[in-house]
């Protein structure tokens, strides 16, 4: 070989092609968003929950990850006696394979379903400043697709347990897709930070793999339960409702308005621990480690949020039976309406929580909501009452239901209600 030749030695020639396709391979072209939608808008589809009369419950996303095999959240599922996935005007009736609730993953399963699967990005690719597409169903508008860019990894021990983006994430989103450039499923998008911008999140698509190992774990340790279903959470072990939350575990709650029957889900997921601090939401609520409130800016659990005394509604270090306290604030989001309430703490007695049987206290508060105008405010007050169900055990409330007769004759009733603790 002549002195300054660029050809490569016989034996280094197969290795330096493969380098080359791979190079090639590495810098394709991403796919246009239209190309890209083409391929993949066949494997999202719609789910529709019903309740045991075949009233709807819930709507969402979900996308197919191999033949006859389908993934969303569970939280879609949540109270569901039956569900059917849909497109268009094709629907098929599907079954609940693998619960993962802990991580809000459900693999559903439909018999005769063709619908092409998907293909799942590889694990660990995931890289902070890429270009992202969701595709789902927001608010019933089937197949919709978004675009964005990932923006954050957010998670502990070394693991990626949420993955942030700024491609919008809406309700009947829960359970779709967020894929690359490349079409390949990043993540199952599952909520958004309500009030909080372009803060939208998913679950990595790498869970999916031990998806049927887990299910099947849980499913194990529930047919160990006692019978009858009731279950003491100091019986849990590894799995203790009242073990401290970790970055990346929620509560998820049910808001119900009482007059209509509507009912929302409400997650307030950790995403960052500071010393005795805890922020959810990317910051809208911000707890102390004991559970006392110590800001809100964005109230997504209504009035539970928007009415909240500083502290929050349960703002003594320690609560017991007979305790009273007064209250005169004003609220920091929403109107910041001034509230006087009396607070009495009843006796205690039990409830259940994800089938966990917990000792409660009620809280009752009774009082008035005096309207702001200009830089003073109305002397002419509105009742208010509010029962909360506190755990010591959890330090957190369980239960809120909240009255408001306002002075126009209108009627805020609705309560908050935690159903379980993601992990």
């Amino acid at each position: 070989m002549k002195a300054g030749s660029m050809n490569p030695a016989p034996w280094l020639r197969p290795a330096a092609a493969f380098l080359a396709i791979a190079s090639a391979a590495g810098s394709a072209a991403a796919l246009e968003p239209d190309v890209l939608f083409a391929k993949l808008s066949d494997s999202v589809w719609a789910v529709r929950t019903f309740d045991a009369q075949e009233r709807p419950l819930r709507a969402g996303s979900a996308v197919v990850i191999a033949p006859g095999r389908l993934v969303t959240n569970c939280h879609v599922l949540a109270k569901a006696s039956n569900f059917v996935v849909k497109r268009d005007n094709v629907t098929y009736g599907a079954t609940l394979e693998y619960p993962d609730p802990a991580r809000d993953l459900c693999q559903i399963r439909v018999a005769n379903f063709t619908a092409p699967p998907v293909t799942l990005a590889p694990a660990g690719g995931a890289r902070v400043g890429q270009r992202v597409y969701a595709i789902g169903n927001p608010r019933g508008l089937e197949n919709t697709l978004g675009e964005g860019l990932l923006s954050g990894l957010r998670g502990g021990d070394g693991e990626a347990r949420l993955l942030q983006t700024t491609a919008a994430v809406t309700p009947g989103s829960s359970g779709g897709g967020l894929f690359d450039s490349d079409g390949r499923l990043l993540g199952i998008t599952t909520f958004a930070a309500r009030d909080g911008g372009s803060l939208n999140f998913a679950i990595p698509a790498e869970f999916l793999a031990e998806l049927p190992a887990r299910a099947q774990a849980q499913l194990a340790a529930r047919a160990r339960e006692p019978e009858g279903g009731a279950r003491r959470s100091a019986d849990l072990g590894g799995i203790g409702l009242n073990e401290p939350l970790r970055v990346g575990d929620a509560l998820e709650y049910v808001r119900t308005d009482r007059l209509t029957g509507n009912r929302t889900p409400v997650v307030y997921r950790l995403e960052r621990v500071a010393g005795d601090e805890l922020s959810f939401n990317a910051g809208s609520r911000v707890e102390k480690a004991n559970g006392q409130v110590v800001s809100i800016t964005s109230p997504i659990g209504g009035v539970f949020d928007s009415a909240s005394p500083p502290g929050g509604w349960a703002p003594k270090d320690e609560i017991r039976s007979g305790m009273r306290w007064h209250l005169d604030y004003v609220t920091t989001t929403g109107d910041r309406l001034r509230h006087e309430l009396d607070a009495t703490v009843g006796a205690e007695h039990t409830t259940r929580v994800d089938g966990v049987e917990l000792n409660v206290l009620r809280i009752s508060y009774q009082g008035w909501i005096y309207a702001s105008y200009g830089t003073g405010a109305s002397l002419v007050g509105t009742p208010f009452n509010v029962a909360a169900l506190y755990s010591p055990e959890l330090r957190r409330i369980v239960k809120f239901e909240a009255t408001h007769r306002r002075a126009s004759a209108s009627i805020t009733n609705e309560s908050l209600e935690l159903v379980r603790i993601q992990r």
